[in-house]
């Protein structure tokens, strides 16, 4: 029997409200707010690092974002 890997998908909110389907196996890191970054504007509490070099701003807190996915691999 082979084994597959199934992704591990969460759900995050863009500053505008937008639902983001992000895979965790694909983060890289989590940054929070920093005064002279410019993607951080007032709703952005956590900037997510991808693998591919790109990276999603999200309104949740860095904190929150480990939370869910410690939850969703829990479950996994």
């Amino acid at each position: 029997m082979k084994n597959i890997a199934i992704p591990v998908m969460i759900v995050l909110h863009s500053a505008a409200g937008v639902a983001i389907d992000v895979n965790t196996d694909l983060i890289t890191h989590l940054r929070g707010p920093e005064p002279t970054n410019p993607a951080f504007t007032a709703n952005v509490k956590c900037q997510v690092n991808m693998s591919d070099g790109k990276f999603v701003t999200v309104i949740e807190s860095c904190r929150e974002v480990r939370s869910i996915m410690d939850n969703r691999k829990s479950k996994r």
